[in-house]
């Protein structure tokens, strides 16, 4: 997993004058030198004359210098950040605010848009700089999931992906030559690339480039795995083989309403029994409805092919056509419907395609989906689905594994639509949801994009719930069907956490704590939720780092890696299940309570781009309800644009149990370029345990608009906000006093 702006772990000594209040002195003899500063994270992207938030491990003395690179065509990769930054300039920062744990400071207003370097010195003593601007790959996804085939495609996704020129992957083998591909489409969070027909299978190490800042700017993004084409069997196996020469004729006829739609069931099977001989194969559905019974199982490498989306249906159900719309005699099911298998369809590495599917009004997983699997061109329905009016009902259309995609498909659920995995794809489809169109809790390395997802419940939700990881979510459109009366949030939810407090030791990857863990009943020790957790130093030395843990066992937790600070005996620190790493990118919302990033636990979060109709929120909350204290840190909200009604920006943390833990709980978040229209009255508030937060660019266009500062929020800064609809600035709240405010407020007469 990569991480970027985090230097390699250094052996720090403790500084005698850390310990001690600013201006106290020091006792003899004198402290021992101080560690040179650490750069935690910075935040990007950021344009000249903005405000960068830098975290880290900082001096009271602490000097920021930033040197824009050149922008010669890329090359090569550099062998090392050092040996390629040789800037003409460094120039000093102007610091805006600063603190042990935070610098904030602005980009000179001069210069062009561009990658730019940056170093902090304190005591004499300089960090290694890091790179402003330059490419964030998170993860690296292709046409097959975790690989992509020769003449297929690759994404890359994360941040600073693109400032409007060439976007560059450059794909190194082991020996030989390196293939360098230029982005087909880029939105700065998403790189779109074509692999070549002629790519040989293989793993490269891949370096991706956003066109500014020379050799220096390549980042590494990881391993990619290219893999020979599937090649699975082309033979097609008719369905309706097992009914003689015009079955074809007559099944066409089951095409009218209101005719009885025949058991196909043997059929069905009797084909997919050849594909399995076969090794694959096509199992074909000319069009007509065909009646299923009991669970279908696809063997591997076969496609389930109809004529059209639109001329074949396999149908579960048990209900009668309703042939008067004046009648209620089709209204309810039959009583004696059977029960409906606890699976529909199921297999891996298979295909469905251009087909629907009607699923029995109590079916509880219609397909399930191991590995490998695609939908195109399905589209579901439910048997007696009008009946479904008093209650959110339970059920999972599609239950994805690893490698899957469900793109432009028409799908109606009772419940959740579509469960991702890992390495998913979720595109152009239309999903009409009872409870959730598609949950992310559990899933990893996933784009869901240019979907319409509509709720057809009042408490119907789109989740990040609990855990999820390395999310592309873009260009979706959510309305509700129920409008002013639903709340069809866009949220990620608390889940819990397993320790909060004291560090006994740190040894490297090794970490003691001081006090024994508590796991909630439903994920134990031994559970794998603790293998995909964060350890977060909360407060304190190193506060504001978060590594991933590998092993777990009492006390005693493994990191992927040290700590570039370690925590010391007065530091706290919390576990807790990794929420984050999601890009939530120019998606218009409507009619939903929250859109949130962070309601517990959310880490490395870009909300961008965003439309928001009649919405109550914009939300970023850490909470701490109990003992689970679940932070949201790096979020980063920037060009969303809110209008219709009274919606609040609003960044906060709550801490219940304030004996347990009282600090800051959301840290280090940005609003930048937001606009809130004319016809929305809402304002943006920081506020609770949050700290260290810019509101920067924004423009309210209402008179009634506020940028509050309240709580107990501390180390904020706010600046160039604009107030069209009042005669002047309107900032207020009981922190305005300690906050930094530019231009700076006139003093009240």
């Amino acid at each position: 997993m990569l991480r970027l702006f985090r230097l390699p772990a250094l052996v720090f000594l403790l500084a005698i004058a850390a310990a001690w209040p600013v201006g106290a002195a020091a006792p003899a003899p004198a402290a021992p030198a101080a560690a040179a500063p650490v750069i935690f994270w910075v935040s990007d992207p950021v344009r000249p004359d903005e405000t960068v938030l830098m975290t880290g491990d900082f001096g009271d003395d602490a000097v920021v210098e930033v040197a824009r690179l050149d922008d010669p065509k890329p090359t090569t990769p550099a062998a090392s950040l050092a040996a390629a930054l040789q800037p003409k300039e460094w120039r000093r920062a102007a610091v805006l605010q600063k603190s042990r744990a935070c610098l904030k400071f602005t980009l000179p207003a001069d210069w062009k848009m561009g990658v730019f370097a940056c170093r902090v010195t304190c005591g004499g003593k300089a960090c290694a700089p890091v790179l402003i601007n330059a490419p964030g790959p998170w993860w690296v996804q292709g046409d097959a999931g975790d690989a992509a085939t020769p003449g297929g495609w690759l994404r890359v996704l994360g941040r600073s992906l693109n400032f409007g020129g060439p976007s560059l992957l450059r794909l190194q083998p082991a020996a030989g030559n390196a293939v360098t591909l230029e982005a087909k489409a880029a939105d700065g969070y998403s790189l779109r690339f074509d692999a070549p027909a002629g790519l040989a299978p293989g793993a490269y190490m891949a370096f991706v480039h956003n066109g500014l800042g020379g050799d220096a700017a390549w980042r590494a993004a990881g391993t990619v795995r290219i893999d020979p084409p599937a090649d699975w069997p082309k033979e097609i196996f008719s369905v309706l083989d097992t009914y003689g020469p015009d079955a074809a004729t007559e099944a066409r006829k089951s095409l009218v309403k209101y005719r009885p739609i025949p058991d196909r069931t043997e059929g069905i099977q009797a084909a997919l029994a050849k594909a399995k001989a076969n090794g694959g194969g096509v199992v074909y559905f000319p069009a007509g409805r065909y009646g299923v019974k009991g669970e279908v199982q696809v063997p591997p490498r076969t496609v389930l092919r109809g004529e059209g989306e639109g001329l074949v249906v396999l149908w579960w159900g048990s209900g009668r056509f309703n042939l008067d719309g004046g009648s209620d005699l089709g209204y309810a099911p039959p009583p004696d419907a059977p029960k409906p298998p606890a699976t529909l369809l199921s297999g891996r590495q298979f295909a469905l395609e251009d087909m629907s599917l009607y699923l029995p009004l109590e079916y509880q997983t219609a397909i399930a989906a191991q590995d490998s699997v695609r939908l195109r061109r399905v589209r579901v329905r439910i048997d007696h689905s009008w009946t479904l009016h008093t209650q959110r009902y339970e059920g999972t259309v599609v239950r994805m594994g690893r490698n899957c995609e469900v793109s432009d498909c028409d799908i109606l659920a009772k419940g959740a639509a579509l469960i991702p995995g890992e390495f998913g794809l979720v595109a152009r489809n239309r999903v009409m949801a009872g409870k959730t169109p598609c949950p992310m809790g559990g899933a990893r390395q996933l784009i869901v994009e240019d979907n319409a997802f509509t709720s057809m419940h009042p408490t119907a939700y789109q989740n990040i719930a609990g855990q999820g990881r390395n999310l592309y979510y873009a260009r979706n459109r959510h309305e509700a069907m129920h409008v002013h009366q639903a709340d069809f949030s866009f949220t990620f939810d608390a889940s819990s956490a397993a320790y909060c407090g004291k560090v006994a030791e740190t040894r490297g990857t090794q970490l003691t704590l001081a006090a024994d863990p508590t796991y909630p009943k439903w994920a134990a020790e031994s559970s794998n939720l603790w293998k995909r957790a964060a350890v977060c130093i909360l407060d304190g030395r190193g506060a504001g780092q978060w590594r991933d843990v590998v092993a777990n066992h009492g006390r005693d937790w493994t990191l992927d890696r040290p700590f570039d600070v370690a925590p010391d005996a007065a530091s706290v620190i919390t576990i807790v299940p990794f929420n984050g790493r999601a890009l939530v990118i120019g998606n218009r919302f409507e009619d939903a309570n929250w859109v949130n990033a962070g309601f517990g636990t959310s880490l490395e979060v870009i909300y961008a781009g965003n439309q928001l109709y009649r919405c109550a929120q914009l939300l970023n909350y850490g909470s701490a309800p109990h003992g689970d204290v679940e932070p949201s840190w790096y979020i980063q909200f920037l060009d969303n644009e809110i209008r219709e009604g009274q919606t609040g920006i609003d960044t906060a943390g709550h801490v219940k149990n304030r004996e347990l833990y009282a600090g800051p709980i959301t840290r280090a978040v940005v609003h930048r370029r937001h606009q809130i229209a004319a016809d929305n009255g809402g304002s943006i508030t920081i506020a609770g345990n949050a700290c260290d937060v810019i509101v920067e660019g924004c423009t309210l266009r209402h008179p009634m608009s506020v940028i509050k500062a309240d709580g107990d929020a501390q180390g904020l800064l706010f600046r160039n906000n604009t107030f069209e609809g009042a005669a002047g600035p309107r900032y207020e709240g009981k922190r305005l006093a300690e906050t930094v405010v530019l231009p700076a407020l006139a003093p009240k007469p």
